[in-house]
């Protein structure tokens, strides 16, 4: 077993001083309890995954099934079925790929977008009242962490999102 360096010791140490497991769970439990919260307030009834599918629609689109599929991180079949879902609810459309005479793509209709919209309007505004009644040390301190967040989320832990490589906006989510 190879010898470790002075710096993974120390980060080692420094880890097992933060006590990780627990702060992961601390943070998994809040995000999970924050979210059912906003979702009790969700004037939607779509699931996560469709609201998730519909703001790639509405955001990145138009899309076809094996693009939806590659940004929702899904595979082709349960991509086809959430877009089954989003056209029965008349929240997007199929229409010809101009550029594959084959293919066929998904596009949000008026009333996806407007509903994604709403979503996002009434997300916003109850996270805001919440935010208010936190002191505006607890507000900065908010901040910074949610820019660990989104370096989380982006997956590259420790790096600052940028650009079309970043995390998605609230409003793309629909939160």
């Amino acid at each position: 077993m190879p010898s470790r360096t002075a710096n993974e010791v120390t980060r080692v140490r420094s880890e097992e001083a933060i006590g990780l497991p627990a702060l992961a769970e601390r943070l998994r439990l809040s995000m999970i309890r924050l979210g059912r919260q906003l979702r009790r307030h969700d004037p939607s009834e779509l699931s996560i995954a469709q609201v998730s599918g519909l703001a790639s629609v509405v955001h990145a689109g138009p899309l076809g099934v094996g693009q939806l599929a590659e940004l929702e991180g899904l595979p082709s079949p349960a991509a086809t079925r959430l877009a089954d879902k989003l056209e029965a609810a008349g929240l997007v459309a199929r229409q010809a790929n101009p550029g594959d005479r084959r293919g066929v793509q998904v596009v949000a209709t008026a009333a996806g977008a407007d509903l994604l919209a709403r979503r996002v309007r009434a997300g916003n505004a109850r996270l805001a009242e919440r935010l208010a009644a936190l002191s505006e040390s607890d507000r900065r301190a908010l901040e910074r962490a949610v820019a660990v967040l989104e370096s989380l989320a982006a997956e590259r832990p420790g790096t600052e999102p940028t650009g079309a490589e970043g995390p998605r906006r609230t409003e793309e989510l629909g939160a």
